[in-house]
């Protein structure tokens, strides 16, 4: 899937009908937060594709664009990164922001260890999609920081 049908699928902000209250489409909600340049860059980034995950990295590195940090063997995308890695740290994220996941089906949960840190066995674009918009708090925003410094 190219990076413009994985932005409209993954985390375009819906269009709504023209009305006489003004245009079909919103502003994302991080721009209305009071963060720092560097975080509203960051999730930015992470929105448009424009990031050091792998599946953007291979064109310049020459590498297959798989996971580095876990043994998965699957294209280190932002849908590998938020549900499918099995690495320790990002298992640990998850579980550290375990709300952010709710929406994600649980019938694909996976805990790794005692802690209850878990990954997901299996998730599609409408998960990360769900992630995106259906988020009601500032919680992504600090999972988007500690995920870049991560990969």
């Amino acid at each position: 899937m190219g990076n413009t049908a994985k932005y409209h699928n993954w985390v375009a902000l819906p269009l709504r009908t023209v009305t006489l209250d003004g245009p079909p489409f919103s502003v994302p909600r991080y721009l209305h937060l009071e963060l720092g340049r560097q975080t509203q860059r960051s999730v930015a980034r992470f929105r448009l594709h424009s990031h050091a995950l792998r599946v953007e990295t291979r064109c310049w590195e020459h590498h297959d664009g798989t996971c580095d940090k876990c043994g998965l063997q699957a294209i280190q995308d932002e849908k590998q990164a938020l549900s499918l890695c099995r690495c320790t740290q990002m298992c640990s994220l998850r579980l550290q922001y375990a709300d952010l996941f709710h929406y994600l089906p649980m019938a694909h949960k996976i805990t790794v260890n005692q802690t209850g840190a878990f990954y997901f066995s299996q998730a599609c674009s409408e998960d990360v999609f769900n992630f995106f918009q259906k988020q009601t708090n500032d919680n992504p925003i600090v999972l988007f920081q500690s995920l870049w410094r991560l990969f």
